[in-house]
């Protein structure tokens, strides 16, 4: 160290001006020089431009004030699919029973010749064809059975509705006194239903009876046995011919429907079934869907016929409408199949709201079901069922239209820790204000759903707390006036003018505890469903943190302990003439001429922890603040001269520590602590730096 001290004089002592003074009673031992040495050290001119270059970060504006700012892209940045599932919205499956269906009528007929009735006279009579004086009256008598052919289009068949119709024709020459007819199950020769009573019918005329055929079981081949009532005979000549002479007993199934059976079945409409239905859709809890617009889509059916019908599934959704036509399908389904197909809903728009009962989340559909056996002969029963499923997985949507629930999202309350109390230990201030922060969130919103946030904030450090304070809180979020808008840029700001942002950062906090959320339709249900959603719905935010170089300051002190950089490491090297004890004292003139709005003062203190200090250097006002207008701009410089005096009782105890203390003490312009001031990019100090030394060497 000593040999850096030796240079550093020598250098002055080439370009100073020099006083010495000779001790003239030690010339015969000792020479003793005590010179004071002056030179100009550093001259200078500093802007703010010549340390910042402005960036992204440092921006100097048109009138060259600067602003930090710092920007964060994509901060917020969610789509439809992060809040709503809209794929598989349509889960629909149902079973269509086939119910009772219609039997083509069948007819037969027999007949009973006279020579087969007038057997069971008594005595019994034939007749040949001819005149007789008469015809003669009988009792109740069994004229025996006869048996339709079979009937073609079933082979058995329970009904649930119909009648058997039958007709008597009377073409004896007499009066019948009536009939009972009993209808059997040839097969089986069980009666089907009860008896048929028909009474008295004049020649040449017909009489009817009827049999019901609900629940009865029929049989393709049935047998009718017949008993004649009692009936008087006539004494006037009558024409008998033994091939028209007879009864004609016909039977006629007619208006009838099957439950079950083996039979053909013509081609019909199931008339069971109310030919309406409703598409559900699905997307979730609290949300009613009023509108959709489908870009593109796929509807995915699947169709299964269990049982032996042909059937022909029609269907209309008369909401669902691509060009104002409404969509249609037609399913062909063979006997014990199952179809799976789709139908395109590209550029289809469904109407949701149109059924009474519900009027959000329904589609209306119709349908027909046709069946037959085609030409056939099957086994049927009407509980078989036409089964039918639809669904609509992942569409593309233009728009949905709804409400889409009243929906929290809550911040789970956090704390960020600065991890700077450790810098603030060294950090005291009497006041500071940075007034005219600001953070702004920067969006594009095309969520057509009103949201109100609600964001909290308190800065803490050594027991005091500062809320943000937001006002309003909550606040909304711009969305589009949709539909004819779907998209919203704005700007949600943070600043002085709606919290206390300024005293929050001014604080300096040690660490910032945030709370919040975010209300999806905070008025709630209203029946308007105006919601909209758009399939590019997007939520992206990016953040900015404007902080102007505005603000007040007063006594702000910076104190930090160092190692001893002036501390001789070699104290015992005395190869030297000279050491620090022959500095008298070492005097640094700093004059300058200050456009900045600051006030400095320093000073430099040697320390030990036992002694405490033990020298000190101040150097107060080595920087006087420039004076400022009602703006804080600075109007005019301050000139400023102070003379830093280093003594020998300084130099003496350097390396008695090992550690100094570094103070800073800052002010902004004012005094009375109630202006900003304000920092510009062409901001300067001129300054001149002289040292005075005085040395007293001996050697």
């Amino acid at each position: 160290m000593k040999s850096k001290i030796i240079l550093v004089l020598g250098l002055i002592t080439m370009t100073g001006c020099v006083k010495e003074t000779y001790d003239m009673d030690k010339l015969s031992k000792w020479s003793h020089l005590s010179p004071s040495f002056g030179i100009p050290a550093v001259k200078g001119n500093i802007s703010i431009r010549d340390i910042v270059e402005p960036n992204d970060t440092i921006v100097f504006d048109d009138d060259n004030f600067i602003k930090i700012v710092v920007k964060e892209d994509s901060i917020i940045d969610f789509s439809l699919s992060d809040y709503y599932d809209f794929d598989d919205l349509v889960s629909f499956s149902h079973s269509y029973p086939v119910g009772e269906l219609v039997l083509d009528p069948f007819t037969g007929t027999v007949k009973y010749p006279v020579n087969q009735i007038s057997s069971k006279f008594t005595p019994p009579v034939t007749y040949t064809t001819g005149t007789y004086p008469g015809f003669p009256s009988f009792p109740a008598i069994d004229i025996g059975e006869k048996t339709y052919s079979d009937f073609s289009n079933f082979e058995y068949a329970t009904f649930s509705s119909g009648s058997l119709e039958i007709t008597v024709k009377n073409n004896l020459p007499v009066t019948l006194g009536g009939l009972t007819i009993r209808i059997y199950n040839t097969a089986t020769h069980t009666q089907t239903g009860g008896d048929i009573i028909i009474s008295s019918i004049s020649p040449g005329s017909i009489g009817t009876g009827y049999l019901d055929l609900k629940d009865l079981t029929v049989t393709s081949s049935i047998t009718a046995a017949v008993q004649l009532h009692a009936t008087n005979g006539t004494a006037s000549p009558v024409q008998i011919d033994v091939n028209t002479t007879n009864i004609e007993i016909t039977v006629s199934g007619t208006n009838m429907k099957v439950k079950s059976g083996r039979v053909i079945l013509p081609v019909q409409e199931i008339e069971d079934l109310d030919g309406s239905d409703t598409l559900s859709f699905e997307p979730g809890e609290d949300i009613e869907i009023d509108e959709v617009k489908i870009k593109t889509g796929t509807l995915s059916y699947t169709a299964e016929q269990n049982s032996s019908l042909k059937a022909i599934l029609s269907l209309t959704l008369p909401k669902s409408l691509r060009n104002s036509i409404p969509i249609t399908e037609t399913i062909t389904l063979p006997p014990d199949k199952v179809v799976s197909d789709t139908i395109s809903f590209d550029d289809v728009t469904l109407d949701l709201g149109s059924v009474v009962t519900q009027p959000y989340n329904m589609v209306p559909l119709t349908y027909t079901i046709k069946v037959s056996s085609d030409g056939n002969m099957i086994d049927f029963n009407s509980e078989d069922e036409v089964n039918l499923s639809i669904e609509l997985p992942e569409p593309s949507f233009d728009y949905i239209k709804g409400y889409f629930g009243k929906q929290t999202e809550t911040l789970d309350p956090d704390t960020v820790d600065l991890d700077i109390k450790e810098i603030l230990e060294k950090i005291k201030w009497d006041d500071l204000l940075i007034s005219s922060p600001s953070i702004k969130l920067n969006y594009s919103n095309s969520f057509a759903v009103p949201i109100e946030v609600e964001l909290n904030a308190v800065g803490y450090k050594e027991g005091e707390s500062i809320e943000l304070n937001l006002d309003p809180n909550p606040f909304p979020v711009s969305y589009p006036a949709a539909p004819a808008e779907r998209d919203k840029n704005a700007v949600f700001t943070i600043d002085r003018i709606n919290s206390r942002l300024p005293e929050l950062i001014s604080m300096v906090p040690e660490e910032v505890r945030f709370s919040g959320s975010a209300v999806m339709n905070p008025g709630g249900n209203t029946g308007a469903r105006d919601n909209y959603l758009f399939g590019n719905s997007r939520f992206i935010g990016s953040l900015e943190v404007e902080v102007p170089l505005e603000f007040r300051l007063h006594n702000l002190q910076f104190s930090d302990t160092i190692d001893n950089f002036l501390k001789d490491e070699n104290p015992d090297d005395n190869d030297s003439p000279f050491s620090l004890e022959d500095l008298d004292y070492v005097k640094i003139i700093v004059s300058a001429e200050n456009g900045f709005p600051l006030g400095i003062s320093v000073s430099m203190s040697l320390y030990d922890p036992v002694k405490g200090e033990l020298s000190k250097i101040d150097a107060d006002n080595i920087l006087e603040p420039a004076l400022t207008d009602n703006n804080g701009k600075v109007t005019a410089p301050a000139e400023s001269e102070v003379s830093i005096e280093i003594t020998s009782d300084f130099w003496n105890s350097v390396n008695d520590t090992d550690e100094i203390i570094l103070k800073f003490l800052v002010n902004t312009t004012d005094s009375d602590k109630s202006k900003d001031v304000k920092i510009y990019s062409d901001y300067y100090i001129n300054y001149n730096v002289a040292v005075v030394v005085k040395a007293d060497v001996n050697f």
